[in-house]
Order: structure tokens, then sequence, then C-alpha cells
């Protein structure tokens, strides 16, 4: 009989599940090893089972199976990628076989029957560990498949460069540099990992799929402070009216704003003291104290502003593109209209935390929930098949954790108000052709090469992350020797050696392949000059009709096309590529301030930053825009420098005074050319 008890107990503690009076109740598993899943953003893994005398190794990131064969204090020792041990904070791991079962429960329908509902309703049998486990567990809770036409690889194919990650994997970096603080775009497995909805489908995360506006009701006083504990306390009443007024889920509010930094009362969108702490205004001088913004609307870097700085301006109105703004035909300018902006619906200007609040709220829910936008994931990932915009634009945030993050806050919140028997709806993604669960892969992706010789000499213009490379070598030889290095050593370099020149030319390929199997290819066309033809750029820049200072060149005429100026360059021996200010290449169109040119001869190269006279604003044209900048330089509210700087002293005369501002105005007005 002992025997017997043993084994029922055992079986209890694998299944993870059993029930008590009706009730499914979780089970402790403290049985070894077991399957773990890594449920933090990216989880530091660190060499020893003490956070004070241990070393990070390596950081996991979210979806990351792991193997746990024990527990030491407060850390779990995880076996990970194909055998490395180390040891992570157990809070930071979900025991995925206590969550999950394939096997029958008592008190519901049997595995078999409920997986067969979940498959007419469109579900893939994969999900069905997790649901069954759910349903179980929360018999109210209800499960909707929303069907998206495309593979789980093609939708993070085009999330690409808009899913960020604050993690200190390079493995997992898109590129060597954070796009803002300690946040990197992330690479394709990774957003797999965050994509897939198995890695999701747990109590505490599986909120990020709840359907915001059909649950509008299901709050409660107790459940809206829980989600809180600083300055958003003293504004609950005003989320849950917001949430009647706009019939979305207030806790959702709440806790967006709180996920937006608003619960620090000196957080700067809401602090009311902006440009009395940093000294800041609007690019048109537009003090920005006084305004409040507690959902970050309109908040991104923008020319002229910061982050915070755009999305005050957007609170209070001052925005070019703003209801709130006129313009004065007479006196040239554009000027705050009070009237307007009194009459915008969503009760600009935010000058009281109330009416941002009241405002954002319509913002969000008018935009965003009732845009067929209706959960967390879906304004993260915009793959929705009801959405009104179009698949994989208007998305809220960058941040992938962020959906996660907010979805485990609203359950603590439902959790602690006992709500958690609500008939809560939960809208999950379901892919084409879903095969394995995503995994983020912790192998360095890395391709690039660090450098590429040709008779041990470093490449003109030779660049980390450009692929294509035109070069002149000079030498009386028929042989080159061609080696390079990798930005790590892990990179499995091909295509290095001797060549030999055909009619003068040889065409390269260096291919790499990083650890984790991504490549890359590296062309190289070079052509033999002998020692008497070189040409240097300084000789070609000369005959060119530009002005040059340093790295600048100026002097060029509004409506000067790229392809112009490529052609210049040629017909003087040597050859040019023009990048417009995001890296971009740029053959033909305007020239506008703010492109930069990379001039070649035979064997140097120099790179200018272009400044197209009068085009302060950066967008290669002569508008009035360019005329308020280069009058604000003047006052002195607002200082041009660099490239812009140039592009205003239309008279070169390295200073930017009236005279320039004159030449500016004829032009915008026909009477005259630059």
């Amino acid at each position: 009989m002992k025997k017997v008890f043993l084994y029922l107990c055992f079986t209890l503690i694998t299944i993870g599940v059993f029930l008590m009076g009706g009730r499914l109740v979780e089970v402790q598993a403290n049985s070894y090893p077991f399957t773990g899943i890594i449920t933090a953003d990216s989880a530091v893994i660190h060499n020893a089972p003490n956070y004070n005398n241990s070393s990070a190794v390596t950081e996991l990131a979210y979806g990351m199976r792991v193997t746990v064969t024990g527990l030491t204090g407060a850390m779990y020792i995880i076996n990970y990628d194909g055998g490395k041990t180390g040891y992570v904070a157990k809070s930071l791991v979900v025991n995925l076989d206590a969550n999950t079962t394939t096997s029958n429960i008592s008190g519901v329908e049997t595995y078999s029957e409920y997986c067969g509902k979940l498959g007419n309703l469109g579900f893939p049998e994969s999900y069905c560990p997790y649901l069954y486990y759910l349903h179980a567990k929360h018999p109210t809770w209800t499960f909707t498949p929303n069907l998206i036409n495309k593979t789980l690889d093609e939708v993070a194919t085009n999330e690409l460069w808009k899913v960020g990650l604050q993690t200190a994997n390079p493995n997992y970096w898109l590129q060597s540099s954070p796009y803002e603080g300690d946040y990197y775009y992330v690479n394709k497995d990774v957003i797999s990992s965050f994509l897939d909805p198995r890695n999701s489908m747990f109590e505490n995360y599986v909120f990020q799929f709840l359907n915001l506006e059909k649950n509008a009701d299901a709050y409660n006083a107790t459940a809206l402070r829980a989600v809180v504990s600083n300055n958003l306390l003293n504004y609950v009443n005003t989320y849950a009216q917001a949430g009647k007024n706009e019939g979305i889920n207030p806790l959702h509010m709440l806790v967006r704003s709180a996920q937006e930094g608003m619960d620090d009362p000196t957080y700067s969108s809401i602090s009311g003291k902006y440009t009395s702490t940093y000294g800041k205004t609007t690019p048109e001088g537009y003090n920005l104290d006084g305004y409040y913004n507690y959902f970050n609307v309109g908040a991104w870097i923008e020319s002229g502003y910061s982050t915070i700085s755009r999305g005050l301006a957007h609170a209070a109105g001052f925005l070019a593109s703003s209801d709130c703004i006129s313009y004065n035909a007479a006196t040239g300018k554009h000027y705050y209209d009070e009237t307007k902006c009194a009459a915008l619906s969503d009760q600009r200007p935010w000058n009281t935390p109330e009416k941002a609040i009241l405002g954002g709220s319509k913002f969000l829910a008018q935009k965003y929930v009732k845009s067929g936008q209706n959960t967390l994931f879906f304004q993260k990932y915009n793959i929705s098949t009801y959405s009104n915009y179009d698949i994989f634009t208007h998305q809220y945030m960058t941040n992938a954790y962020a959906t996660i993050g907010e979805g485990s806050r609203m359950y603590t919140g439902y959790s602690k108000g006992s709500l958690l028997g609500t008939n809560f709806e939960f809208i999950i993604p379901v892919y084409k052709n879903m095969g394995n669960v995503y995994q983020p892969v912790d192998k360095n992706s890395e391709t690039r090469l660090n450098e590429i010789k040709i008779n041990n000499q470093l490449i003109t213009g030779f660049d980390k992350d450009v692929v294509e490379y035109n070069i002149n070598v000079i030498t009386s030889d028929n042989k080159i020797n061609v080696t390079a290095s990798a930005m790590v050593g892990t990179t499995n370099i091909s295509g290095l050696g001797d060549y030999s020149f055909t009619n003068d030319q040889v065409s390269i390929q260096i291919k790499t392949t990083a650890e984790n199997g991504s490549t890359k290819t590296y062309y190289v066309n070079v052509k033999k000059v002998l020692p008497q033809n070189e040409v240097k750029v300084s000789q070609v820049v000369s005959k060119l009709a530009v002005k040059v200072n340093g790295s600048f060149m100026y002097g060029i005429s509004p409506g000067m096309n790229a392809s112009t100026l490529i052609n210049t360059v040629v017909k003087n021996g040597g050859s040019a590529k023009i990048y417009n200010a995001s890296g971009a290449v740029k053959s033909s169109g305007n020239l506008a301030t703010g492109d930069k040119i990379v001039i070649n001869g035979t064997n140097d190269s120099l790179t200018y930053s272009i400044a197209v006279r009068g085009d302060t604003s950066g967008d290669g044209l002569i508008k009035i825009n360019d005329l308020i900048l280069v009058q604000s330089h003047i006052l002195g509210t607002r200082t041009l420098s660099g490239i812009y700087f140039y592009a205003a002293d239309t008279s070169y005369d390295l200073n930017v005074k009236i005279n320039d501002l004159i030449l500016i105005q004829s032009k915008i007005l026909g009477k005259g050319n630059l």
C-alpha cells in the first residue's frame, strides 16, 4: 500500500496539477530534472550560485528552454545550449512540465475532447498542452484563434528593425550599438521566440492576449490599485472614468501608463517642469512646462526633439503638424491658436494630469483597441486579421517584453482583485504551417569582417557594414594577395589568398559564416592601375564647382541632382557614391543637406557631408521652415551647427546673419536664386 501511495504522489507531481474540491490546484513540482522556460526579457546566467560572488556568463532571452537539475538558495541549476551549465534566479524560470499537460484532468472533459474542440476552432495540436491546463484551472476562460495568413518566420522577418530588447548578449543583436539607452534591435530568432504564443500561454503571461474591449468591465478598486504603487495611485479613479468613457479596460490603460514610466512623479513626461529642469524648449521656442503626457503619445525622436520633448509638444499642441498651430501668411510665422486647440476632441492641450489621462485614453481606445488592435500583443505586433491598419504598421511600442510585462501586471491586478473567475476571452495568434516551438539561439550571429586587405593594405573606404567595393590597386604585378579578419573569432572566412588579374581586373567573393550559421558575402571588384596613372581625390575635388572645409562640402545649389554630382566626379577621373541621412544609397533625386558623398581616387577615399545652400531643414527644398530655422539661429533661440550651419551660410562668410536670411527669403518669394 505504501508503494502505491508513493506512485500516485509521483504521478501527480509529474502532471503538475490535481483536483481538490472540484478546483484545479497547482502542485509544487520539486522533482528534478524538469524542463523550464526563461520568462525574463533577458535572464542573466551566472557561473556560481551566489549573486555577490559570481560572474555573468551570458544572458538567455525569453522563451529559451532549459533543463533545471536542482535548486541552491534562490537560484536554479540549469543546463542550456547543448550541455552548458549555469545558475539563474528561480523567479525567471517557469516550470514547463508543471504548467502543461497531455493527461486527463478530473472535473473537466478529457484532453482528447478538449484538444478536438480547439482543433475545430483552428488551433494546432501543439497549443493543446498549454490551453488544456489553463482551461482546467480557469474553466471560465475562453480562447479564440486569430488565423494569421503568414508563417511565423515571415512575420519575424517583417518585424526586423522594429523589435528591441534590453540585453547585453551580443548574440541577439542586429547591430553592435543600441538604438536607445541599453536597448538593441534583436535578430529574427529572438523575435520569433516572442511571437510564438507557445512561449507565453501560462497563467500570468497569457494576459498579453486578453481581449481589452470585451473585458472592459473586469476591474475593481483593489485590482486598479494593485498594479501601481506611487504617483498613479492618485489617479485610479480618473483611469476608471476613462475606461467607462471609452468602453475599454481601465486596468490596461493604467498598466500602460505605468509601463511608460508614469508611476514616477519625477518622470519628465509628467513632472510639469521639463523646460525648467532641462532648459530646453521646442525648436520654435515654446516652453514645455505645465504639460503632461501619461501615455507618451507622439513621443519619438525627431529632428530637434528628444522622445520626451516631442511627446510634450504633442500634448501642448506645439507640433507643426498639430491642429493647434496656425500659419500667418503676413508674418510668415506659425503661431499657437488657442481657439483651434480647445476644439480638439482629445482635450488638448493636456495641461493637467486628468486631461492627459482622459485624452490619452481616448487616443489609445480609438487608434488601437477599437481599431482591431484589441490585445497588448496586437498593439506591439500589428498582424491582427481585423486591424484597421496595414500589417506591420501602426505598432505602439518597440520593446519586445513590454506586452509580457504589461500582461503580467494585469494578471497581478486581477489576482489581487479576486477577478480571475471572470469570463475572460484571450485572442491568440495562429500562424501558417506551425512547426516546432521557436527559441532564441545563444550562438554568435556576427558575420561582419573587421578588415579586408589587398597586398597588406586596407581597402579604400572599407566599412564592416558595406559588402560591395570597386577598388583600384596600383601595381605592376599580375597578382594580388587578399587577407581579412572577422569581428569575432567564431566567424569562419573563405575566399582569401592569391588572385591573378584577367584583362587587368579580378572579382573577389569573401564569404563569412557565423557561429549560428548566418552568412554574409563581401564582393570586391579590383582594377589594376599602373603607378603612372594614379588619380588622387584632392585632384578630383579641386575640379568640382563646390566649396570644402574639412569634411564639409557646401556651395551646392538647390535642385542639383545626385547623379549630376556623381557624373562630374567620374568625368574628373574619380568615382563616387552618395548616401542620404538614413544611410541609404542615393543615385538620383535632389541633393539635400545631410547627404554624404564618398569620393574615391585610384587608391584613396574621402567622405564629405553635403550642405545644400539654404536647405537648413535637410529636406532638399527651400521653404518657410528653412527661413524659420535661420531666424531662430540669428535670434539665439536655436543654434544651427555642423552641416546645417554651412547650409544657412548662404553668403559664404562663415557667419549666419541677416543677409543670409534675406537671400533665403528671396528664393522662397521667387525673387532670387541661391
